[in-house]
């Protein structure tokens, strides 16, 4: 007795049958196209940071990046009305304008660029707004198709678009919270020092720039560096991978809550972090943890995000279809 299977006509092309023959094939024309004008737009804004530095900052590069990869795993999709066909949309003048936009943009930011070095990746208003001007790399690309085209394609990856907007402003949790420090600094400071004296007793707290807790045997000054900044970082890196792993079969929607949810599990964690080296420093630990409180912090966030993963994957993903 044979084994039949059968494929909806109006199910979608999972990702992972896609080859490099994507670029070559004439049945993917709009996933071919799309993927084209991401790879023209990455490589552009690579070179304008390179001809221009005070361009320089990762947002466009990942989140361009990241629409290259989400489409691409996707797959292709109809467009509205299922009109799947290209209009000329390459022509020389497309072509040409774009180049002739990211050339002006790179001799405007030189001009510009001693009037903004001063204030460029500074938490301050005016920092705000160079961090701003250098998302400008990106405005190229809309020439590249017409608008109805634009239209259509962004409604076929609506999700996709989202995505590369939230990874657009990955590092806008960081600024804020680095914006905040001189408030935040003490909180975490405070709640530090609540968590560690039960369990390690004679401990003092100074408030200050930069909150200190001191004991009989180490005292911990809790800097910037200590707000937990690096953790989102960490936790962009390796939620992106998972997301783009797993894309075909992910619950959007409940995959951002769960995002959100571990940015505020690292703060807390943070906390927790910050008081064990405390409590170990003053329980005759001190000259073990000093030299490595560093690289433990990142083995630390890794560990909390893997548990805090394994509690959401279930919960986040689609089950497989057999």
């Amino acid at each position: 007795m044979g084994l039949e299977l059968k494929v909806s006509a109006n199910d979608y092309l999972d990702a992972s049958l896609l080859t490099g023959n994507v670029f070559r094939s004439r049945s993917f024309p709009v996933l071919r196209s799309v993927l084209l004008v991401l790879t023209l737009t990455l490589l552009a804004i690579v070179a304008d940071q390179f001809a221009a530095p005070i361009l320089f900052t990762t947002s466009p590069l990942w989140a361009t990046f990241a629409f290259l990869l989400l489409v691409w795993r996707r797959g292709e999709l109809p467009l509205s009305g299922g009109n799947a066909t290209l209009e000329p949309s390459f022509s020389l003048w497309r072509l040409g304008t774009f180049v002739a936009m990211h050339l002006a943009l790179v001799l405007l930011s030189r001009s510009f660029a001693s009037l903004a070095v001063p204030f460029a990746g500074t938490p301050t208003l005016r920092g705000t707004l160079v961090g701003l001007c250098k998302l400008a790399v990106l405005i190229p690309t809309v020439v590249l198709f017409s608008f109805p085209f634009w239209k259509q394609v962004l409604r076929a990856y609506s999700s996709e678009a989202k995505a590369a907007l939230l990874v657009l402003s990955i590092n806008v949790p960081g600024r804020i919270l680095e914006s905040l420090w001189p408030w935040y600094g003490p909180v975490l400071g405070w709640f530090t020092y609540v968590l560690a004296r039960s369990l390690a007793p004679g401990l003092t707290y100074e408030i200050g720039p930069e909150p200190t807790i001191m004991g009989p045997f180490l005292d911990t000054i809790i800097g910037p560096g200590c707000s937990g900044i690096s953790a989102f970082e960490l936790l962009g890196y390796i939620f992106g991978l998972v997301i783009v792993l797993d894309w075909n079969r992910l619950r959007k929607g409940r995959a951002l809550l769960v995002y959100f949810g571990c940015l505020f599990s690292m703060l807390v964690s943070n906390a927790f972090r910050i008081a064990s080296i405390v409590v170990l420093g003053n329980r005759g630990f001190a000259d073990f943890i000093s030299p490595f409180h560093w690289s433990a912090g990142l083995i630390f966030f890794c560990s909390i995000f893997l548990v805090y993963l394994s509690l959401t994957y279930k919960w986040i993903t689609k089950s497989r279809q057999f």
